[in-house]
Formats: C-alpha cells, sequence, structure tokens
C-alpha cells in the first residue's frame, strides 16, 4: 500500500507543480501547445516505439497470444458501450467523442505502467504493456481522430504516433538492433512523458475556475463509471471465467482514472479541453481512493 501511495504521490506532484505553475506564472499556461507538441511528435512516439519494439516479438506473441485476443475483445466491448452510453449524456458530438474515448481508454500508460512496475515488478509490466497494445493501437489512430476532430480517415491516421507503432512492430519481430545513441535518445525521450503530461495536466487546470472544474454533474457519471463500474466489469468476466492469466493487466488497465490524452490531443490542435480538464481533475481525485483499493484486490 506504501508503495502505492509513494508512486501517486510523485506523479500528483508533477500534477501540482504544473498548476501552480500556472497559477503563479500569468500567461504561462497559454505556451502549453509547445508541450502538447512535444509529447505528440516525441515524447509519445519514443515510448510506444520502444514498447513495442521491445515486447512484440514473435516468441512472446507466440506464448501470449491469448491474452491479445481477451484484450481485442475487452476493448472492443468497451468501444461499444461507450458508444451507447455517450448518446444518454449529450447531444454534441465533439463532447460525445471526448466520453466515448474516457470510458474506453484509461491513463494505463502514464500512470499503469510506473504503478504496475513498483506493485508487480517488470514481469507485471511486461504483461500490462503487452495486453494493451491493441488499446495503445486504438489510443493513437481512432482516439486520436476523435479527439482531434478529423474523423478516421487515412490522412488523419498517419501521424509520428501510427507511424512509431509500425516501426516498432517491425524492429520487435525482426530483431532489427537499434544503435546505443538512438537508444539512449529513445530511452531519455520515454521518461518525459509521465512528468510533461502531468504537468501539461496541471498548466491546462491552473487556467480554469475551481467552481467550473468540479460543478459538472455529467462529470461525477462518467468518472463513477471509470473508477468503479468498469474496473468492477472487467475483473468480475475475467475472474468469473477464470482467465487468470490477464485479472492483473485487464483491471489495472480498467481501474485507471481518465487518460490525459482528452487534454493533449485538442490542446494540440487548439480545441476546447475543458470537459477533457473536468474528467481529469475529478477522475485523478478519486483514484487516490480507488486504485489503491484495486491494486490491493490484485495483490
Amino acid at each position: 500500500m506504501l508503495i502505492i501511495l509513494k508512486q501517486l504521490f510523485v506523479l500528483y506532484a508533477f500534477l501540482f507543480l504544473g498548476w501552480l505553475f500556472g497559477r503563479l506564472k500569468k500567461g504561462l499556461a497559454e505556451h502549453t501547445g509547445i508541450l502538447s507538441f512535444l509529447l505528440v511528435n516525441l515524447f509519445l512516439p519514443s515510448k510506444v516505439f520502444g514498447t513495442f519494439s521491445a515486447n512484440f516479438t514473435t516468441d512472446y506473441i507466440t506464448k501470449n497470444y491469448v491474452t491479445i485476443i481477451i484484450s481485442v475483445a475487452i476493448l472492443l466491448g468497451l468501444v461499444g458501450v461507450s458508444l451507447v452510453i455517450s448518446k444518454f449524456l449529450t447531444r454534441d458530438g465533439y463532447q460525445r467523442n471526448v466520453y466515448r474515448y474516457t470510458l474506453t481508454i484509461s491513463n494505463y500508460a502514464y500512470m499503469g505502467y510506473v504503478l504496475t512496475e513498483q506493485v508487480f515488478g517488470t514481469t507485471g509490466l511486461t504483461d500490462l504493456i503487452l495486453f494493451c497494445i491493441p488499446f495503445a493501437m486504438y489510443t493513437y489512430t481512432f482516439g486520436y481522430a476523435m479527439l482531434t476532430g478529423g474523423g478516421g480517415s487515412l490522412r488523419r491516421l498517419l501521424t509520428p504516433l501510427t507511424f512509431s507503432i509500425a516501426l516498432g512492430i517491425v524492429v520487435g519481430l525482426t530483431g532489427l538492433p537499434i544503435p546505443d545513441a538512438v537508444g539512449q535518445v529513445l530511452s531519455m525521450s520515454s521518461a518525459c512523458v509521465g512528468p510533461v503530461s502531468m504537468v501539461l495536466t496541471g498548466l491546462t487546470l491552473s487556467t480554469f475556475a475551481l467552481k467550473e472544474l468540479v460543478n459538472d454533474k455529467i462529470t461525477y457519471v462518467v468518472v463513477a463509471m471509470r473508477l468503479l463500474l468498469i474496473p468492477a466489469a472487467v475483473w468480475g468476466a475475467c475472474t468469473l471465467l477464470r482467465l487468470d492469466s490477464v485479472v492483473m493487466p485487464a483491471t489495472v488497465m480498467a481501474s485507471m482514472p481518465s487518460g490525459l490524452n482528452t487534454i493533449v490531443f485538442p490542446k494540440l490542435v487548439g480545441k476546447d479541453c475543458r470537459i477533457g480538464a473536468r474528467l481529469a481533475l475529478i477522475s485523478h481525485l478519486f483514484s487516490l481512493a480507488t486504485l489503491p483499493l484495486w491494486l490491493s484486490i490484485l495483490m
């Protein structure tokens, strides 16, 4: 439990610092587009490439292909459920997309990877990364298109993020060596994802009045589904079906708070990220209580 709380403190410390800097330095938050650009075009692609190139190997996929199949099934289930639920939450098309994304994709990478490695070790981290490969593909293709308002056109899907997935898969399957210097650049860039994304979130939150972020009833409904109902359904289904090999990664993925890409991606193209900011603030605050609960059940 102490390990969990420690990691949560570290991550939320960056979020608080971003919020504090944004409140103290007037106009600072107006330049967050630079951080968004670096996240989407450098830091995230480096992390995605590193994940796929290190784990998408023939041997590992052969031994764990069932995990991928189950992950795809859960992803499709969440996509379907989120599509139906979002229609009852709002009539606005863009807001629906934000809710759909939130109910489908959690903060499994920025927070999930860090917490899993600390609590379950490198083996647990590898299992989570493998399980989340279909979710990563969805995030950086259709998820990115939804949140940036570009639809699912091929032109919109051809981004540094999708390119890094394809290249990572090729390197992982073929075993092509990565030069040490390139590996160091990728490693250092990947390490920036967590801190920069949390600071960016804090800076974005600093531009809104607290009352504006906490007085929306729909936000609490979505957060309750994100933190309680969805992980309960995923954990319950995996347990009842005796899918022991995926109980941990599936539940960890499902129990994480709202994904920060509801802020990062819209910010990149100048779209309103107020809804994403609300979901991020409320879900991350309540996750201080729900995450220790879910992780302790899995330990």
